[in-house]
């Protein structure tokens, strides 16, 4: 195959045959020893991103955002939910330029959280994947 047929067809494949996929981050949650992970795609409307339950006691909301003003984040919020209703007892938040290796834990490490009134244990750690 020539040179430009195969540089015609890469293009072909990388911009004009399909759509473009966005950069996600991914969360990986261990409780309970069971795991869940958690993506989230790029919004412009980060109050509208869904937490999900994690086990009894947590639920887990990852956003992925890329606004105009005041440009791109991602953000973990994790909910203790002992008293039936989520409140708020971690939030990180990530500014890019995003580490997409996924070695050592991707961007944010390993991380703890704790639910204070049952000492329950989540563990996460978080990816960019291109």
């Amino acid at each position: 195959m020539p040179a430009w047929a195969r540089v015609s067809l890469l293009l072909c494949g990388l911009l004009l045959c399909g759509h473009a996929r966005a950069a996600t981050a991914r969360c990986h949650v261990v409780y309970g020893g069971e795991e869940w992970t958690v993506d989230a795609a790029p919004t412009a409307s980060p109050y509208r991103g869904q937490g999900h339950k994690i086990g009894r006691y947590f639920e887990f909301k990852l956003v992925h955002a890329e606004l105009p003003g005041t440009g791109a984040f991602i953000r973990i919020y994790t909910y203790g939910m002992s008293s039936g209703d989520p409140v708020l007892i971690h939030q990180a938040t990530y500014r890019p330029p995003f580490d997409p290796r996924t070695a050592a834990y991707g961007f944010t490490g390993f991380q703890y959280v704790y639910e204070p009134s049952k000492s329950s244990e989540l563990q996460y750690w978080c990816e960019y994947v291109r």
